[in-house]
């Protein structure tokens, strides 16, 4: 494939020796965090809707609804730089219809649900960090995407981490998000 007629004259991939697998690889470990991400704010949201803590929940649906949208901007550029959708895509799109996946975090309560979001974060905020290394200047069009994304993950990561020191309802906390 010739990396250099990907994209126009502005998006051109500039450097002949870039490595495509590399970049593709790295997208799709990315899309694999948003689709972690998701499914734990998915879960957040069912359990803050139990708890009626709305404040909460509709940042928690405003973050859900951030992954979606990062999850389908690197599918589109996935498609656009290799014209194909990940391998993994059929494996990625079975885990959002499993309870088993999307119910993972039975075990977790509040406090430690967001501890686990921000730990997330962290990786996802490392994943668009070697994205934007891996793209900064033979990569333009996904460097810009990687940038938009991180900025928007440490953003995340920051609500994140403030709601973890935050005060809840007394034994909110304690709670499971599901019972078993």
């Amino acid at each position: 494939m010739d990396i250099n007629a990907i994209g126009n004259k502005n998006n051109t991939i500039a450097e002949t020796d870039f490595n495509m697998d590399r970049l593709l690889n790295q997208l799709d470990q990315n899309m694999e965090k948003e689709i972690t991400a998701y499914h734990l704010n998915h879960v957040l949201t069912i359990y803050l809707e139990k708890l009626e803590l709305h404040g909460i929940r509709e940042i928690i649906d405003s973050a859900c609804a951030r992954d979606r949208r990062h999850l389908k901007s690197l599918l589109k550029r996935f498609y656009q730089l290799s014209g194909t959708f990940p391998a993994a895509i059929n494996e990625l799109d079975a885990n959002l219809n499993d309870p088993a996946v999307i119910f993972s975090t039975v075990h977790l309560n509040l406090k430690e649900a967001f501890e686990e979001m921000v730990g997330v974060k962290q990786s996802t905020i490392l994943g668009y960090t070697r994205l934007c290394n891996l793209t900064l200047g033979r990569d333009r069009r996904t460097y810009l995407l990687a940038l938009s994304i991180l900025n928007e993950e440490l953003e995340l990561k920051t609500w994140f981490s403030q709601f973890m020191d935050a005060k809840y309802p007394e034994g909110a906390v304690n709670i499971p998000l599901l019972n078993e």
